[in-house]
C-alpha cells in the first residue's frame, strides 16, 4: 500500500502531522527531488535549517572546566596546585559559557552526518544540499543518536521551534538500521512501519481537523470506565484515550483512526470489520454516553487506502452512530482534503 502513496501526499501527512506549515517555507516536492521518503525527509530538514539560521541559531550556557591562564568564573585552587599548574601560569577554572555547541544542534548535525553515508539513498543534489547545512553548523560536536539522545532533550520558549527538526531527526534516525550481517547500516523504507505511521496518520487527522473544523473543539479525551470497585483496581484497568475526538454543540465524534494495509479482514470468506477495532470504539462511546446521556456521541473508524475499492459503512451499534471509512491517498491532495472534511462532518 504505501509503496504507492504520491511523494507529495506524504509530505502533506507529515506536514500536518507534526504542524509546521508556519514554522517552513512551503517546498515543492516531486520525483527529481524527492523521488523517496528519505529524499523527502533531507528536503524537509535542510529547509528548516536554513529558517532556523535566518532568525538566529539557539545558543546555551554549557558548563566547562578548563585549564586557562585566563581566570573566570570559579577558581578551584586545590586542584590547580595538585597539578602544579601556576608554576606554568594557568588554574583551573569552572564557568558557563554561552556556546551554540547546544544537545538540538547536536542532533542536528549528527543526523546530516547520518545522511551522508555511502548507504544513504540521497540523490546527488540532496547530498550536496546536505553537505552546504553541515557546513552551516562548524564548531558543533557530533554525538551517537538514540532515542535517548531525543528523550534528554528539554525544549523550552525560547528554543520550542527546534520541535520540527528534532521530528524529522528522529525520523530519520528511525528509518536507521544496521544491515543483518552487522557489516555495514542501510536505511529502511518508513513507510512499512504500521505502528510509526499509525502514530503520523493519527496526528494528521487531529491537525486536519483543528485546521478545517472551526465548528468543532478539536482534542484528545480521556474517557473514564463507568462501574463498581475497590480503588486498587482502578490502577489495573485499560486506559481510554481517543486518537481524535470533536466536540460540536450538537454532538460529539469519537474518531479512531488505523494505519493497516487492509481496513477489513478475511473471515470464512468474506471481508469484515476488525473485531478489536469495533469493540475499542464501542467502549468508548457506551462508556461516554451512560456519563454523560444528554449527549449525542457517533464514531467513526478511519483507515487509509490506495487504489482499494472506497469503504463507507454506516450503522447504529447500541443506540450510537457509527461509521466505517476509508479515505484514498493515491489521489489528487484536494481531492483528499474534500472527502476528509466530509468524513469529519
Amino acid at each position: 500500500m504505501t509503496t504507492a502513496i504520491p511523494i507529495e501526499n506524504i509530505y502533506y501527512l507529515l506536514a500536518y502531522a507534526w504542524d509546521f506549515f508556519q514554522e517552513t517555507d512551503e517546498i515543492a516536492v516531486g520525483a527529481s527531488n524527492c523521488p523517496d521518503i528519505h529524499n523527502l525527509l533531507a528536503t524537509v530538514l535542510v529547509n528548516g535549517v536554513r529558517t532556523l539560521h535566518r532568525r538566529g541559531i539557539d545558543k546555551g550556557y554549557c558548563h566547562t572546566v578548563e585549564m586557562t591562564p585566563r581566570l573566570r568564573g570559579r577558581i578551584d585552587v586545590i586542584a590547580s596546585y595538585r597539578r602544579l599548574s601556576h608554576l606554568s601560569g594557568t588554574m583551573m577554572c569552572e564557568f558557563d559559557e554561552l556556546t551554540t555547541d547546544t544537545l538540538p544542534n547536536r542532533i542536528i548535525k549528527s543526523t546530516f552526518r547520518l545522511l551522508q553515508i555511502p548507504s544513504s539513498p540521497l540523490t546527488k543534489q540532496n547530498r550536496v544540499q546536505v553537505r552546504l547545512a553541515v557546513d552551516q553548523f562548524h564548531g558543533i560536536s557530533e554525538i551517537p543518536l538514540s532515542r535517548r539522545t531525543f528523550a534528554r532533550v528539554q525544549l523550552h520558549r525560547n528554543n520550542r521551534h527546534y520541535r520540527l527538526l528534532l521530528s524529522i531527526c528522529r525520523l530519520i534516525v528511525e528509518c536507521f538500521l544496521p544491515d543483518e550481517n552487522q557489516d555495514g547500516r542501510r536505511f529502511r523504507d518508513l513507510l512499512d512501519n504500521e505502528m510509526l505511521m499509525n502514530r503520523i496518520f493519527e496526528k494528521f487527522v487531529r491537525n486536519f481537523a483543528r485546521r478545517h473544523c472551526e465548528d468543532a473543539k478539536v482534542g484528545v479525551s480521556h474517557i473514564k470506565w463507568h462501574g463498581e470497585w475497590d480503588d486498587e483496581f482502578d490502577s489495573l484497568l485499560p486506559t481510554m484515550k481517543t486518537d481524535v475526538t470533536l466536540e460540536r454543540s450538537d454532538r460529539t465524534t469519537i474518531l479512531d483512526c488505523k494505519y493497516y494495509k487492509e481496513a477489513l479482514v478475511a473471515s470464512f470468506e468474506k471481508a469484515r470489520v476488525r473485531s478489536e477495532h469495533l469493540y475499542q470504539l464501542n467502549a468508548y462511546l457506551q462508556n461516554s454516553s451512560i456519563r454523560e446521556p444528554a449527549k449525542v456521541f457517533d464514531g467513526v473508524l478511519l483507515y487509509p487506502s490506495v487504489n482499494a475499492h472506497k469503504l463507507h459503512a454506516t450503522f447504529k451499534l447500541l443506540g450510537n452512530n457509527v461509521n466505517v471509512e476509508t479515505i484514498n491517498l493515491d489521489q489528487p491532495w484536494q481531492v483528499i482534503e474534500s472527502e476528509l472534511k466530509v468524513i469529519l462532518g
